[in-house]
């Protein structure tokens, strides 16, 4: 039946052709625009004409059209909306149409926008492998997505070795290839600081041991401009004629002298009254510490607010302190006051929230936030297990809100990059056994008889966990009780109460956690420091070291903010780690790694996690 119609019907709509209207001529005003539009750095204007073309284009033109409007419309920053319009977008396109460089341009946003939706692993498998006769323009946006990907996996090496070959693309080209240095030595300042020794160690160019150095360099110096000259000094005459030089070794001077020009008034707002009272006073202690770590002649003016419980006050406050001339603020630390300042209009005095406020963006101009932001450590924790090639994890917290925050970041960064949390078991914070929460995070059973019970799945490389010193003493030897000694664990700082107490703290002998270098002897920037302040500071302040640490560094970074804002990425490194500022003005830790040895906190240096002997039943 079918084979009697066809001819007719082919008969039918060829003689309907003469009818049908003919296709429009190519829309070359509109790509004309969007063009015009793009080299205007107008993104998103430009691909709204791109997307306009691409309605009356057809085939392969239609084609490369919304190619281009992805490619627009996913250009830096792109909010969400931007971002979804990309997906659907580059989801019409029709690969059919494509030619080899129309279907690597295809693979490469495909691959941007796995690394936008933190899935770095899937960003690798999408872009191109053979870079053969593609367009330079394109193999360095190519080798920028690869190089983003393998850093995002901290496979810092690949990731180096990438953006170097990024930059020989453009020998002759300078402001290309400045651009391209920028990025190299923003992802520099993203390496862990105890992961740049085997790093230059093992790096066979000039080039890639050149930048590895003097990221070290950047990070390790003291804060003086004396010391910053001499390991400036020693690393031109190494890497002479490196293209790192002159332009990053200057801008390390300008940090520097920033560091010299501290401003004339600070004010400090913090609760010094109600139920935030003593960690306030702890912070404040940190704040003068630093005061008077500053050379007499450049210590500003310093006038200290009481803000109390009520959010408001602080408001009050501030506006008290811009009348009075203050030049910076230290402060809120109440969430509630840092979210009342979030919601002002720009603030005509920066202030230096000691907290974060709710979202993510859309913040004051002038607002900058920084913490002790827990959610860093279980992000960090779970980047360092993927690093050491773990990749099936079992959660154990305590039943509390914290608990629930360090569960939800540690999975989520986990498993986008690649990672599969297999298990997640919460525990009650007042218990002292936990045998059945560690039973049931490995799937342990009863056995009758003398077997006792079952050994721990074998699926599993890796142990998160999170809880005081008094539940990190008990659910450690109760893990090696339970044969899962050979399971490597990691811990948030919440382990470890941050002073010695060798008796107690043995019984954390091997367990891994993350901290601050302030409370890591081997990692701390400056032991003489503490050693002077261990006499000075209350004893409530002496129980609550990382506090102290962040006033401290809130007094110490103030002169940085404006420098760090404007380069996104560097890093100044501080007592609380090294700090970084992103584009909504949030400062983040890159944090160290300790272990307890014979009772004592020390720093973890070694690349493998080690695991620790069963406890015989």
């Amino acid at each position: 039946m079918r084979l009697t119609i066809l001819p007719l019907l082919v008969a039918l709509l060829m003689s309907a052709c003469a009818s049908l209207p003919q296709p429009a001529d190519p829309p070359t005003d509109t790509l004309a625009r969007a063009a015009l539009l793009e080299r205007e750095g107008a993104h998103r204007a430009a691909a709204l004409e791109y997307l306009d073309a691409a309605t009356q284009l057809r085939g392969a033109d239609q084609a490369r059209a919304q190619l281009n409007a992805v490619h627009l419309l996913l250009h830096p920053p792109a909010d969400a909306e931007r971002q979804a319009q990309a997906i659907e977008i580059l989801e019409q396109v029709e690969s059919a149409h494509l030619d080899t460089v129309g279907r690597a341009r295809q693979a490469e946003l495909q691959a941007r926008i796995s690394l936008i939706q933190d899935d770095p692993q899937q960003a690798l498998a999408q872009l191109p492998v053979s870079l053969d006769r593609l367009p330079i323009g394109l193999v360095a946006r190519i080798l920028e997505t690869r190089a983003n990907a393998l850093a995002a996996l901290a496979r810092w090496d690949e990731a180096l070795d990438t953006r170097i070959r990024q930059s020989a693309l453009w020998h002759g080209e300078d402001r290309a290839q400045q651009a391209s240095h920028e990025a190299l030595w923003a992802m520099m300042a993203q390496i862990p600081p105890d992961q740049l020794a085997p790093l230059i160690a093992g790096a066979s160019r000039f080039e890639a041991r050149g930048w590895l150095s003097l990221a070290a360099l950047a990070q390790d110096t003291p804060p003086r401009p004396a010391a910053l000259e001499t390991a400036l000094d020693g690393w031109q005459r190494q890497f002479d004629g490196h293209p790192a030089s002159p332009r990053f070794p200057d801008r390390l001077r300008e940090r520097w002298a920033a560091r010299e020009q501290p401003p004339e008034h600070v004010a400090v707002l913090l609760p010094l009254s109600g139920r935030f009272a003593t960690a306030a006073q702890a912070i404040l202690e940190g704040i003068i510490a630093a005061y008077y770590d500053t050379p007499a002649d450049r210590r500003p003016e310093l006038r200290i607010h009481d803000t109390g419980e009520q959010a408001e006050s602080a408001w009050t406050y501030y506006q008290q302190a811009v009348t009075e001339g203050a030049r910076t603020i230290i402060g809120p630390l109440d969430r509630d006051a840092v979210n009342l300042f979030a919601r002002h209009g720009p603030l005509p005095v920066p202030v230096l929230a000691l907290n974060r406020a709710d979202g993510h963006s859309g913040f004051p101009q002038g607002l900058y936030q920084f913490g002790l932001h827990p959610e860093d450590e279980a992000r960090q924790a779970a980047e360092r297990a993927i690093l050491e090639e773990r990749q099936r994890a079992v959660i154990l917290m305590p039943r509390t809100e914290l608990g629930e925050r360090l569960q939800r970041a540690f999975h989520d960064r986990f498993e986008a990059l690649g990672g599969q949390v297999v298990s997640t078991q919460f525990f009650d914070p007042e218990a002292a056994d936990y045998g059945a929460t560690i039973m049931a995070a490995l799937n342990i059973r009863p056995r009758g008889g003398r077997e006792g019970t079952s050994p721990p799945r074998g699926d599993v490389d890796l142990i998160f966990l999170s809880g005081n010193p008094r539940q990190a003493r008990l659910l450690w030897p109760q893990l090696r009780f339970h044969r899962a000694g050979q399971i490597p664990v990691l811990a948030t700082s919440h382990v470890y109460g941050g002073w010695p107490d060798p008796r107690q703290n043995q019984d954390l002998d091997g367990l891994i956690f993350a901290d601050i270098p302030w409370l890591l002897p081997q990692a701390n920037p400056r032991p003489e420091l503490r050693a002077h302040l261990d006499t000075q500071l209350s004893g409530n302040t002496r129980r609550l070291p990382r506090l102290m640490a962040l006033g401290f560094d809130a007094f110490q970074v103030l002169p940085l903010l404006e420098w760090l804002a404007d380069h996104p990425g560097e890093r100044h490194q501080g007592l609380t780690g090294g700090l970084r500022m992103d584009a909504n003005g949030q400062i983040s830790r890159d944090l160290n790694w300790g272990q307890f040895v014979g009772g004592q906190a020390q720093q973890v240096r070694q690349a493998q996690l080690p695991v620790t002997e069963d406890a015989q039943p």
